[in-house]
């Protein structure tokens, strides 16, 4: 060990190589001392041997700065304008953790490292104070007032990860309770499957009890509430398969599935009772003026042109009906659109040129003609229909009165 003021004296040849030797025997020991070298200067070194820290002078050469411990080389930290007070830096973690501001020298904390809760589970608080009860199996990030994320550190199981509003997992309950009291809702990510809960406003450091509001599932299904075939449960779910929407009602009684709406209010519902299935367009006589008899309706219907036929996608399926157009001409309002019609239809004239997933070269695109199909309502021609059976049926009477007549 040695030390030296760096300073050669004018003296003979002896003294002056010995005045070296002392010089470079500090500089390759880093002044090692059990005290401060007498004469300092900006950035020199000083292994403290006293406190066993090596140490480096400020740049303004006015106070020393502990670097590391010189016996097992562990950083320290002594640096006042970060935040960290003492030898916070232990061995490479960061233990207890708080910062009054982080890169603004604000007096507010930002962000919270905690070990905390009654089973120490490890979470991470962002702007906000983390409950003392927090479950060991769940990892937690605290933001702001109620929004936490949490993730299991168990595998398998219902587990997953979690993001919430107003819960979190209580170690003593083992329960997902209310951070404070207001409504609360969760999204959980597990097995490829999202789920989407909610809950009613609640007690602060209550259980929560959760209604699952959406469910899509890993295979594409898509449930709103409890779907259930058996009609265990009101919801709707959404299939990619054959069943594409289906719904349910939990009652045996009159239960709407499906209602229709637009600027006039509801036109139209889809509904269940007991045994069947009804399928409803607006019709009270409220909704109506200008109501007079029908009239001609057989030679309407006489006008219509009843016909069988297949689809060109289906060769083999022989089938009854009409054609739009044609029926348009006798009952206006059973078809939509227009005979012949035509839309205009992007489509891709050249495709994209690929690397991998970089785009080379973009898809040329172009627009085209195609025809704007027709489409019938026959539900509209029951009118018509009706009113035809009656003028025919009131003809079969006139003619069997005339016919009872000449019997007599």
């Amino acid at each position: 060990m040695a030390i030296h003021d760096y300073v050669i004296a004018n003296q003979n040849g002896a003294n002056t190589r010995s005045d070296l030797n002392n010089t470079l025997a500090a500089i390759v020991s880093n002044n090692s001392s059990a005290s401060a070298p007498t004469t300092t200067y900006a950035f020199m070194w000083w292994a403290d041997t006293a406190n066993d820290i090596l140490k480096q002078r400020n740049g303004a050469d006015s106070a020393w700065i502990s670097i590391l411990t010189l016996s097992t080389g562990a950083p320290l930290a002594d640096y006042a304008d970060n935040a960290l007070s003492g030898n916070a830096i232990d061995g490479g973690t960061i233990s207890n953790f708080t910062s009054t501001g982080i890169d603004d020298n604000a007096t507010s904390t930002k962000l919270t490292v905690a070990d905390t809760g009654v089973n120490s589970a490890t979470t991470l608080a962002v702007g906000a104070t983390p409950p003392s009860d927090v479950h060991t199996s769940w990892k937690n990030v605290f933001i702001g007032t109620k929004g936490n994320i949490i993730s299991s550190s168990a595998a398998g199981g219902a587990y997953g990860l979690h993001t919430t509003d107003n819960a979190y997992y209580k170690a003593s309950t083992g329960s997902v309770t209310y951070l404070t009291t207001d409504q609360a809702s969760m999204h959980t990510q597990d097995a490829g499957t999202h789920k989407f809960f909610v809950a009613p406003s609640g007690t602060a450091d209550t259980a929560i009890s959760w209604t699952t509001a959406l469910t899509i599932e890993n295979n594409g299904n898509v449930a709103i509430d409890s779907f259930s075939t058996t009609g265990a449960s009101d919801g709707v779910t959404i299939k990619p398969g054959a069943s594409r929407i289906v719904s349910s009602s939990n009652t045996a009684a009159f239960s709407y599935h499906n209602r229709f709406y637009n600027t006039n209010g509801q036109v139209g519902y889809i509904s269940t009772d007991t045994s069947a299935t009804y399928f409803v367009t607006s019709s009270d006589y409220r909704l109506k003026e200008n109501v007079v008899p029908m009239s001609g309706s057989i030679d309407r219907l006489k006008a219509l042109n009843p016909s069988r036929f297949n689809f060109i996608t289906s060769p083999l399926t022989t089938v009854d009906g009409f054609i739009a157009h044609e029926a348009q001409v006798v009952v206006p309002e059973s078809v939509h659109g227009t005979k012949d019609a035509m839309k205009d239809e992007e489509y891709e004239v050249t495709p994209a040129v690929m690397d991998g997933e970089t785009v080379v070269t973009e898809a040329v695109m172009g627009t085209r003609s195609v025809p704007d199909y027709q489409g019938i309502d026959q539900s509209k021609l029951v009118p018509l229909l009706v009113a035809s059976l009656q003028e025919a049926v009131a003809k079969i009477e006139a003619l069997e009165a005339r016919v009872t007549a000449l019997e007599v």
